[in-house]
């Protein structure tokens, strides 16, 4: 996920007016009482309350009455493939034995052979096993989570990690990269922030592989992060230091 705030430790307000204690301090220095600003009930409420104004009087108009304003001539570029035919059009598929008979190329898997189907597939596993197609996959930033382990680490003159570490199940044909990896104590650390709250079972899965493979998993919950990261406690007993 990038980052879009930072936590802090204040006494001041949130700069949007809700009354609470800001937790957060985003890009632009303001300061939060949520994660981000539409988690604000007042800033919720005000931009809920602009949006009914610009409908109500006329600014924004809703989806279908816009479209029954477009032109035919729009409306027809809109949807193209409405009355085209492989004879009018050659991406139109031909033959009426072809299951996507009548469609655009591409429009589906179904008018694939088998042959075809498993060339696909095994290009799809080559290209994901190459490490270096990580960034391709990865297009998101660290997190606050990550950035603040990366930064504790350096300043408690900690070596001997890789961040976001590749490994490859071939059984699931699934890529992992953990989130940080100590390979001579065979300890790999991950940084749950709270969307991990939805994927229990899939991250035990991922453990169990890891685990197989010689591993201990140290899973970091989001409170208990913040905790650590903000006392003396920090992460040193969880590294077996």
């Amino acid at each position: 996920m990038p980052v879009i705030s930072t936590p802090i430790e204040t006494t001041e307000l949130c700069s949007y007016g809700c009354g609470k204690v800001a937790l957060f301090k985003n890009k632009a220095g303001r300061l939060m009482c949520a994660k981000s600003a539409n988690s604000c009930d007042t800033i919720r409420k005000k931009n809920s309350d602009r949006g009914k104004a610009a409908y109500s009087t006329g600014k924004r108009i809703p989806a279908d009455e816009l479209y029954q304003q477009l032109s035919k001539e729009t409306k027809d570029g809109m949807a193209w493939t409405r009355g085209k035919t492989a004879t009018t059009d050659k991406r139109i598929m031909s033959g009426e034995d072809h299951p996507n008979h009548g469609k655009l190329w591409g429009s589906s898997l179904t008018g694939h052979t088998q042959e075809t189907k498993a060339a696909l597939s095994k290009f799809r596993t080559a290209w994901l096993k190459n490490p270096a197609n990580h960034k391709k996959i990865q297009l998101s930033g660290k997190s606050w989570m990550e950035l603040c382990f990366e930064k504790w680490l350096t300043e408690n003159s900690i070596g001997g990690w890789e961040d976001e570490k590749h490994f490859w199940n071939e059984k699931l044909k699934k890529n992992y990269f953990v989130d940080f990896l100590f390979e001579d104590k065979k300890i790999i650390v991950e940084l749950d922030g709270t969307q991990h709250r939805k994927t229990i079972e899939q991250d035990k899965i991922r453990d169990e592989y890891l685990s197989s493979l010689g591993y201990t998993v140290v899973r970091i919950q989001h409170s208990e992060f913040k905790k650590r990261y903000f006392s003396e406690t920090g992460f040193i007993d969880l590294l077996g230091m």
